[in-house]
């Protein structure tokens, strides 16, 4: 067993934990540690992701790697979404001129490792679980049967199935009901120019009949297509369909309970999708579990903390805004239980926040009638989507 002596420990190396210690390594006069399960060349799995001011972009700035960011981010039309519904009629285009630039998820890693020491991140490094020894110190059990202890913080930044999360709650993350099958549309593709049309430098969201369509133009070209649809939690081994039989599974989808009645052109985003195919099964976390009594030695941030469903677009920047605010109270309070409870309830607050809005605009997003309630709101004056980008 390694020992270390007044350390903090950071479990994953996502956009919340990287920024931790960035944030940390900035501030300077911290000893910490990043442990990681992927390997570093390993693409992280999910779209581009759009960074706001006060949130995302606040951490960047914060941590010193802002210029690194603006040699990746995408900027003015990258910003727009486009909403169509199911006949693929197009009723308006958003977010022109926001401050809210597009980076894929490599690319902020790469952005953040800048502001990293490489020794302080040890990648291929997947905790397998996270228990207490006989003098209530956290040991971290690698998947390598070795072990760590002995820190003075340990932050599960670990994402939606945590391992260090049991430390602070019984609560786990349930099933929102509904699902995504994620593809792409290359370049030279046969329906690439056509979605160069549709979609354009942005995304394009459609919806109507209880299903939708999230695309979006990623930093090399290609289109990252999500099929939004509702099924069971274990929709790959249900048995309703073979997902790694692709023509099998566009089938499927175009069934008239699901896509089949869309425009041709709608219809013909799925048919010529290239895959791979991939079931994203969304979930979120109880937000009346968000409420836990702050411990000295362990804290979450991001999903390890609250994992939401993704239908307002603001996961990641809730999830850098959590690490921007326990960088300011281990700064002003040192690394102890002050900090931690002093922490915890605005990061509770924030997330609370943003599981309660993408649950309420998930709902909108698979409404029969959709955009009919999407509209209505994002015409209101209080649009669900981007509310809290302060702190």
């Amino acid at each position: 067993m390694s020992s270390t002596n007044n350390k903090i420990c950071i479990v994953g190396a996502g956009p919340s934990g990287l920024a931790l210690g960035a944030l940390l390594e900035r501030q300077g006069g911290y000893d910490y540690v990043i442990y990681e399960s992927s390997a570093e060349d390993a693409p992280p799995r999910g779209g581009c992701l759009d960074l706001h001011p006060g949130s995302g972009q606040r951490a960047l700035r914060e941590a010193g790697v802002f210029e690194e960011f603006k040699k990746y981010a995408r900027y003015g039309d990258a910003t727009i979404h486009r909403l169509f519904n199911h006949k693929g009629e197009n009723f308006f285009d958003f977010g022109e001129g926001r401050d809210a630039p597009e980076i894929d998820r490599w690319a902020l890693r790469k952005v953040l490792l800048s502001g990293i020491p490489k020794e302080k991140v040890h990648w291929k490094k997947p905790v397998a679980s996270t228990t207490r020894d006989e003098y209530g110190q956290i040991v971290l059990n690698f998947a390598d049967g070795t072990t760590a202890s002995g820190f003075r913080l340990v932050v599960g930044a670990d994402g939606t199935w945590s391992k260090v999360r049991h430390l602070v709650t019984d609560a786990k993350p349930e099933y929102s009901g509904n699902l995504f099958i994620t593809t792409k549309i290359h370049p030279g593709g046969s329906y690439y120019e056509k979605m160069k049309e549709l979609c354009r430098m942005g995304s394009m969201i459609v919806m109507g009949k209880g299903v939708h369509m999230f695309n979006s133009r990623q930093g090399d070209g290609h289109y990252r297509v999500d099929i939004g649809i509702p099924g069971p939690e274990n929709f790959a081994d249900a048995g309703l369909v073979d997902v790694k039989d692709w023509d099998a599974l566009k089938k499927y989808l175009l069934q008239d309970e699901f896509f089949g009645t869309y425009s041709h052109e709608m219809k013909e985003i799925i048919n010529q999708s290239e895959g791979p195919f991939r079931p994203w099964i969304m979930y979120y976390f109880p937000t009346d579990c968000l409420n836990w009594k702050a411990a000295a030695d362990v804290t979450l941030i991001g999903d390890g903390a609250h994992v939401t469903t993704p239908f307002v677009g603001d996961g990641v920047n809730c999830a850098m805004r959590d690490a921007v605010i326990l960088a300011e109270m281990l700064k002003e309070f040192g690394v102890n239980e002050k900090a931690v409870a002093a922490y915890e309830p605005l990061m509770q607050e924030f997330g609370k926040d943003v599981i309660t809005r993408s649950l309420q605009s998930q709902k909108m997003f698979f409404e029969n009638e959709a955009p009919k309630s999407f509209i209505e709101v994002m015409s209101s004056g209080k649009p669900l989507i981007g509310t809290t980008d302060h702190i």
